[in-house]
């Protein structure tokens, strides 16, 4: 079914229309109708043409709309419609099949929120939907890779109400590489999930880049009364793009990196790309040599140590030797 408001602003002034048992609506009558609907919506005039009513007609009248009973009735030259069945009501309908296997979906998916403080009600409203559709019960078929377990979940719920309301949070925390725990003022703009794990990212006064906290090493926070939200001019997709996982250190700028990928791993590169930039640059018959335009962050170098004697880096030149200091430290701990 359309989503977009202006469609279910004319389904919904057409349906009361169709079910008017005392008025007439001819075509000119609906086409006011509905402008008017859409005017009191949206505060500004709009006209409908008779080209969209048809469709709107068309699609209430089918199977993946409302499977609705519209018939036309002849007077004259001109047609008015109704309901053949005066019962029927929009609102009254079951959804169909394509609709409601979307919902079973998505209800599916608020499953992965189950166990979190602020969204305890989601098992009740699941309940609710199936209820109230009718939907036959639901076997457990997506599973996230989500720990429960997290310290500080219940955090998520009252992070995103301050970053909706756009408020400045006064924030302690203390991450692992720290002692004492640290106390500052932060500007909220999205969470991030990455490795199991949840990370708020906002922007500190005094800093260039963005600041990124994991969650289970927030202490406490409050709002920061008084204090005006700096809005962001940057967004996630923008910060991201250059990046594998959530570090971003302010020193290092994106590079052109060539990795040598063994035959045998190749296949789950190939349909799991390390990062949105891999592109093949050479293809031979025991390897695949991929270029990759990254940041060389921290969770670049696990991912390419994790791989192991699969893959080699082969440029740039102190990349490579990076990630050799990198493994000849490991051999020292055997």
């Amino acid at each position: 079914m359309a989503t977009n408001k202006h469609a279910i602003i004319r389904y919904e002034a057409l349906d009361r229309c169709f079910s008017n048992r005392g008025r007439k609506f001819f075509m000119e009558d609906l086409m006011q109708y509905v402008s008017t609907a859409i005017e009191e919506y949206t505060g500004s005039s709009t006209s409908i043409s008779r080209r969209q009513l048809f469709k709107d007609i068309d699609f209430m009248r089918s199977e993946t709309g409302f499977r609705a009973p519209i018939v036309a009735f002849k007077e004259g030259k001109k047609a008015f419609y109704k309901y053949e069945d005066p019962n029927y009501s929009m609102g009254m309908q079951q959804i169909n099949p394509i609709e409601a296997e979307l919902l079973k979906n998505a209800i599916e998916v608020l499953g992965r929120f189950k166990g979190i403080a602020q969204f305890d009600f989601i098992p009740e409203l699941s309940l609710k939907l199936k209820k109230a559709f009718q939907l036959e019960e639901l076997d457990q078929i997506i599973f996230f890779d989500h720990n429960e377990y997290l310290k500080n979940l219940d955090y998520l719920g009252d992070l995103t109400k301050l970053i909706r309301d756009r408020q400045a949070v006064h924030m302690t925390y203390q991450s692992f590489n720290q002692d004492k725990e640290e106390v500052f003022i932060i500007h909220p703009y999205f969470l991030k999930q990455y490795n199991k794990r949840w990370f708020l990212f906002g922007q500190r006064a005094g800093f260039d880049n963005w600041t990124n906290l994991a969650l289970d090493r927030i202490v406490t926070f409050t709002i920061a009364d008084g204090t005006p939200f700096l809005s962001t001019t940057d967004s996630p997709e923008h910060y991201f793009e250059d990046l594998i996982g959530v570090s971003k250190p302010i020193e290092l700028d994106c590079q052109l990196v060539q990795v040598k990928i063994n035959k045998s791993l190749w296949p789950y590169i190939q349909s799991k790309p390390l990062h949105p930039s891999q592109k093949v640059i050479e293809k031979a018959a025991e390897h695949t040599t991929i270029q990759l335009e990254v940041v060389p962050n921290y969770e670049f170098y696990a991912q390419i140590l994790g791989f192991g004697a699969s893959v080699q880096v082969l440029e740039p030149a102190h990349i490579r030797e990076e990630i050799k200091n990198k493994i000849l430290k490991n051999l020292n701990n055997y």
